[in-house]
């Protein structure tokens, strides 16, 4: 990546609300996923390791965004997702270690699918003019928990 995209990209995350870091978080770690693969199909073990140990981070990052507040109500949607962000990280340190695709093909659709909702959930929070911001507290506001 060239000087202007690290800038841009730095600039895009310290200015982005709640909800667009996490869209940010699952796009990198979906990327290194992919890059993962192709690495591990050119036998490109260094390369494989390095990115799967990115995804891997991204994951955790996830993880701990979830709202602690909510998970000890056991609020059944932060639950979840930290039992779903638990799950993939095993199962990358899994493709890691043991040199397999199918576990990064299967943490790349989990993660797809909740890139999905959450670009939903972002797109409908920026069109609903009484909401100041994701998470932001106020009646009928959503808490965005990673």
């Amino acid at each position: 990546m060239n000087q202007g995209n690290k800038q841009y990209r730095k600039v895009q995350i310290k200015t982005a609300n709640k909800g667009n870091l996490i869209l940010l978080l699952y796009r990198g770690a979906i990327k290194f996923m992919n890059k993962a693969i192709e690495q591990l199909q050119q036998k490109d073990l260094e390369g494989k390791g390095n990115s799967l140990m990115r995804a891997q981070d991204i994951v955790l990052e996830l993880m701990y965004s979830l709202d602690d507040k909510m998970l000890g109500e056991g609020n059944p949607l932060a639950v979840n997702l930290q039992s779903l962000y638990l799950y993939a990280y095993r199962r990358l340190v899994h493709a890691n270690v043991h040199m397999e695709v199918e576990p990064i093909e299967e943490v790349i659709a989990l993660l797809q699918n909740l890139l999905d909702a959450w670009e939903k959930v972002v797109a409908s929070e920026g069109s609903n003019a009484d909401h100041d911001s994701p998470g932001g507290g106020g009646q009928g506001s959503l808490v965005l928990t990673g």
